[in-house]
């Protein structure tokens, strides 16, 4: 799964098609930089303190989503993209700075890495690519 090749394939109609109730494609691309900008800080902070993520800690993410497609809303399709990479970039070098292995070993990390059967931008990717298919 490659969210960014996903995302670069898009044409211009696609950003406006409705996820769900709510949610367009690029509200949700934008969701995601979101928790990509906001993994990065956290991990950041988490490697300093051994504090546990906010996220963990809560149920309810709304507000959270809320701001993020807010902040993003003017950006276009090319330039949210460019701020996703930036941010998954951002990411890639903390990991290999604290080393991977390292990050694992802690308690409560897993999040990190976004693996397995719940995968977060997996669920995205496919909302996506769902919608893509069926217009």
């Amino acid at each position: 799964m490659d969210f960014i090749s996903l995302c670069k394939s898009l044409k211009p109609e696609d950003w406006n098609k409705k996820v769900n109730y709510s949610w367009t494609v690029k509200d949700i691309v934008a969701h995601m930089v979101g928790w990509e900008k906001e993994v990065v800080k956290e991990l950041k902070r988490i490697w300093e303190t051994g504090e546990r993520a906010w996220f963990l800690e809560k149920d309810d993410y709304d507000e959270f989503n809320k701001k993020s497609v807010e902040f993003y809303k003017n950006y276009s399709p090319e330039k949210l993209i460019s701020e996703w990479e930036m941010w998954q970039k951002a990411l890639a070098e903390e990991i290999k700075s604290i080393g991977g292995e390292n990050i694992r070993k802690r308690p409560y990390m897993k999040w990190v890495f976004d693996e397995g059967e719940n995968s977060h931008h997996g669920h995205h990717y496919e909302q996506i690519k769902k919608v893509i298919e069926e217009n």
